[in-house]
Parts: C-alpha cells; structure tokens; sequence
C-alpha cells in the first residue's frame, strides 16, 4: 500500500538522474537500466514519486536490499502498478550510506535535547550512527562523524533515526567470529589482530593481548564471558578495522555475501572501511 508521509532527502552529490517521468523513461527501460547497474555492483537509492505517494529500492555493491514506501516493504512490480506516471531519482551512494537508508527504514524519531549546532557535540560524543532530522534538512552520520547531507539551520531542534541495535550477545559473538573466521581463511590475521589491540587497549582494555578477554587465535575469536555487550561492540569494531588496515585489505575483498544479509551488519559499522 503506498502512503503520504514523507520520504527522506538523501545525499544528492552523485546522482546519476533526477525527476524523470516515466511519461518520456518509460518503466522499461528504467528497470532495463537499473538490472545492467545491479550486474555492476551498483551502490545507491532509486526513488519514484507520484503525487504524494513514493516507493525507494536500495542497493548496496549489487544486491537489492528492497523496496519500500510510508506504509512497509513494497516489491517492484507492486510499485510499478501503483505509481505508474511517476517521476523517477537514481542517486549513487556510499555503502554505509546506502545500508543506513535501508535499516532505518522503520525507525521511530526521537528527539534531541538541544539545537542544532550544540547537539553535534551530543553525537561526537556518542559516536552516533543514523540519521538526523530537522525540517527538511537530513543527514547521515557514521560513528559521529556526519557522511553527506544537509545540517539543520542554526536553532532548530532535530530528531534521529537510528538502525535497530543488536544486543544479544549470542547473535553478536556468532556474526563476528564468523566474519573474521571467513576473512582469516582469505588472508591470515592473527599477528596483525595482536598487534593493534596493544595499541587500542588504551580505550579498548578487553583487547588487551595480555588480559586474553577478547584474542583471535588460529582465525577463531574467542571472547570471555565478562565482556558486556557495550563494550564488546565498538571494540571488535576498532580491531577489525585496524587489522583489515595494518593488511591492506578492502571489505570488497572478501567473500562476504551472506554476512551482509545479516541484522547485525547494518548496524555493525563496517562498511565505512570499504
């Protein structure tokens, strides 16, 4: 069912086109078009509009994550009939962009305390990672560090748009003892692991090489059962990130196919290293 709320702006700095009806593109081609893109390994937001009606599909390196309008998950063909003179958006994007649209595609506002720009600080601070909201301006951060958009006017109050968070731990411990299991198997990481955790047990401690609280040995991350969840996160975050770096090696590297249809990789904080 297509619904009248509002569809949030995305980053427009590469759009491929803008605004064209399907009067003069016809549905044909555009899905033409978009099936040669998705064998390329197409990142990016596609949007129709009819009215005040809209459908979005996501992409990321080639995989549909889906489509979706105000009112839930809407297939292609389904939107196709429903918005059959629409005016249509291809916008090329950033992979944790691209991921960020798709996982907060549900998301409920919450308020900030605060305008914008004294609650930057609040979201440096908390290392957020969604989308922020003001009027008609959107923008979307990673780790508190904002990756495209357009920041709210001076004395605006904001909301933000967060992906679901993963908390359970048996769900968490079993997504990242498989991602570095598959990544050991293509490129050995075990001295590099150690070597940047001495490095980040300054703010990590649980990294710590010589307290042995979260190790990687022979590929296999082993985790003690006094690690919470809070602060397990952004470390395995911080030395995944730092390894892949110290090997010189890409996400796009590595099979990784099935760990990103995951929950947890949305909110994981991954694609930012790709």
């Amino acid at each position: 069912m297509l619904t009248t709320l509002p569809l949030l702006p995305v980053p427009q700095d590469l759009a491929v086109y803008s605004h064209l009806s399907t009067n003069h593109y016809p549905w044909t081609e555009v899905t033409a078009d978009l099936a040669v893109r998705q064998t390329q390994g197409f990142t990016g937001v596609f949007d129709a509009m009819q009215g005040q009606r809209w459908a979005r599909f996501v992409w990321v390196r080639g995989q549909m994550r889906g489509g979706f309008t105000a009112g839930g998950e809407v297939s292609w063909a389904t939107m196709m009939r429903g918005l059959p003179q629409a005016n249509v958006s291809l916008q090329q994007q950033e992979p944790v962009v691209a991921e960020m649209v798709w996982s907060c595609r549900q998301a409920k506002p919450v308020p900030l305390r605060g305008a914008w720009p004294d609650v930057q600080v609040t979201l440096e601070r908390e290392r957020f990672f969604g989308v922020l909201v003001s009027g008609t301006a959107c923008s979307y951060w990673e780790t508190g560090r904002m990756l495209g958009g357009t920041v709210p006017k001076a004395g605006a109050a904001c909301v933000t748009l967060s992906p679901p968070v993963i908390d359970d731990r048996p769900t968490l411990l079993a997504f990242w003892m498989e991602l570095i299991a598959v990544t050991h198997r293509a490129f050995p990481l075990d001295e590099a692991w150690r070597q940047v955790s001495i490095g980040l047990a300054v703010d990590h401690p649980c990294l710590d090489p010589f307290a042995q609280e979260v190790r990687v040995l022979g590929g296999v991350l082993q985790v003690d059962q006094e690690v919470g969840v809070s602060e397990l996160r952004p470390a395995l975050l911080a030395a995944y990130r730092a390894t892949l770096t110290r090997l010189g090696v890409r996400l796009a590297d590595l099979p990784l196919a099935s760990l990103r249809e995951q929950p947890v990789w949305a909110t994981a904080g991954l694609e930012v290293t790709a």
